[in-house]
């Protein structure tokens, strides 16, 4: 059986999010919270689509899911923190946000290493987190309610990282025997 190319549309929907960082910083600049709005709902939908493509495609690899994780992270990190650049959410909550998710991308780096292979580890209040990352965004240039719902999210990205961290470094790895026995073959 073939590999599948990393060179696929899904990554390139993926990667195409990048595109809306520009984007989202000139609206800022200039004040336009509407378009830096519009910008940040593309970037959530490109997030949506790029899983679907590869569905549709067929062209799901280790690598695109990895990359989706690392994207995610990356664009909702540079906004919260550009939120904060532009006055319009605090900061300690933001950069505590930002360098948490920092150390659970090295968390997941770790797993991956115990598993003996490129693999996304798996939380679902993690995602729902990057996803209520979001609308952090949206909350923070609506101007509504930033500081309760920037001080919430911490507290729930600090609960969901601790319990992940359990996970990630002490418990059993799924299928890690096996694809360590692959690997000594």
């Amino acid at each position: 059986m073939a590999s599948k190319s990393n060179l696929n549309p899904a990554n390139a929907v993926t990667a195409s999010r990048l595109l809306c960082l520009p984007w989202i910083f000139w609206a800022l600049e200039h004040g336009d919270y509407q378009q830096a709005t519009l910008a940040a709902l593309v970037c959530g939908l490109l997030d949506k689509l790029d899983g679907l493509v590869a569905r549709i495609f067929d062209c799901k690899t280790p690598f695109g899911e990895l990359f989706d994780g690392i994207v995610d992270g990356f664009c909702w990190g540079v906004l919260l923190i550009a939120m904060a650049a532009y006055g319009l959410a605090p900061w300690i909550p933001c950069v505590a946000i930002v360098a948490l998710g920092v150390l659970n991308l090295g968390l997941r780096m770790v797993y991956a290493r115990r598993a003996g292979r490129a693999t996304n580890y798996r939380s679902y209040a993690m995602e729902r987190l990057v996803a209520y990352a979001a609308f952090l965004i949206g909350f923070a240039l609506a101007d509504f309610m930033v500081t309760y719902f920037y001080w919430l999210f911490l507290g729930l990205i600090v609960i969901t990282i601790a319990h992940d961290t359990k996970r990630m470094l002490i418990d059993p790895v799924p299928g890690a025997a096996g694809a360590q026995a692959e690997a000594a073959a």
